[in-house]
């Protein structure tokens, strides 16, 4: 999920009784929150490696007490603030725990069982961002807040937050307990339908903000098929958009296979959960063209491909990735 929720998150776990643990817990639960992405920074240039290398072992639960005391030492060494070393090792653990586990709910999941599986497991019933989680945890931070300006100014006993926050932490379980319904019955609904013909081979639905929306994708055999569910609305299967795979001769085919035995092509094939392909003859020095894509992005037009340029004589002139403008790809 978004670093607003991981953050929010850490802080209300931290308002239900974790701040107890540590001075200056602020400080350790801040970072805590996002430390597991620190795997991005080494490829902000736009480098393809970050298919693979996000949400690796930075969010495997093994590696969790190493995120957890990095932060510690940061804050103690880094930062100079005072701290219990002890607590301040707890909560940051618990901060780092809870961020692998909320993106585990995202369509990619993430590799937390690493270094004993490298699979991506995932729970597929939130989007990057939800403003229902976004309202309960805004609510559950500033009550406390509001209420304790109000003691100042009377005179009363200021508030800890740790009823709302566990009140907070409750309702946003509950909620993602729905969630996981709603996405269970959107399997059900476009997995029962026949998509021109034939019975669907394999079926997906991605999760978006909307809770009782989703990107449908479906696979026939000779053709992909996605479309936009509603749980609210009658659903039309006839509306879904049909990517037909085509039947490549043997040149194409032999373009086909060196263009996906590239650097880029294995590592996006890697990642990508429902892959597409097509492959471009053309004219000139550049005879080749070959774009991969991950139908599982909702829009189009902002999916993260892989475009792969070959020559004549088959030899890979270039390799160009090309990233999501949506953080929702990731």
């Amino acid at each position: 999920m978004d670093p607003v929720t991981h953050t929010a998150i850490g802080f209300t776990l931290a308002q239900a009784g974790a701040k107890r643990l540590t001075k200056n817990w602020a400080w350790v639960i801040f970072f805590a929150g996002s430390a597991p992405d620190v795997d991005v920074l080494p490829f902000l240039n736009g480098n393809i490696d970050v298919l693979n290398w996000h949400r690796h072992f930075t969010h495997a639960l093994f590696f969790a007490p190493v995120m957890a005391l990095a932060v510690v030492i940061g804050v103690k060494y880094v930062l100079r603030r005072e701290i219990a070393f002890r607590g301040a090792f707890l909560l940051a653990l618990i901060g780092v725990i809870a961020h692998d586990l909320t993106d585990f709910l995202t369509h990619r999941g993430t590799r937390m069982f690493l270094p004993f599986s490298d699979s991506a497991f995932a729970l597929q019933i939130e989007s990057f961002v939800d403003p229902v989680i976004y309202t309960l945890l805004a609510i559950g931070l500033a009550i406390p807040l509001l209420s304790n300006l109000v003691s100042g100014e009377i005179g009363g006993k200021k508030s800890t937050g740790r009823a709302t926050a566990c009140i907070v932490l409750v309702l946003c379980m509950i909620w993602w307990g729905a969630r996981y319904t709603f996405r269970q019955q959107a399997l059900a609904e476009i997995s029962s339908r026949i998509y021109d013909g034939v019975s669907p081979r394999r079926v997906d639905v991605v999760p978006t903000y909307q809770p009782f929306r989703f990107h449908g994708l479906v696979d026939g055999g000779a053709f992909l098929k996605t479309l936009d569910l509603d749980l609210l609305e009658f659903f039309d299967p006839e509306s879904a958009q049909t990517l037909y795979r085509p039947a490549l001769g043997a040149e194409a085919g032999r373009a086909l296979g060196i263009a996906a035995s590239s650097h880029s092509a294995q590592v996006f094939l890697a990642w990508a959960r429902w892959p597409r392909w097509q492959v471009t003859h053309l004219d000139g020095d550049t005879r080749w063209v070959v774009v991969f894509e991950d139908i599982a992005v909702v829009k189009q037009s902002t999916r993260p491909t892989v475009i792969i340029h070959l020559n004549e004589a088959y030899a890979i002139q270039s390799e160009v990735y090309e990233r999501s403008k949506s953080s929702s790809g990731f």
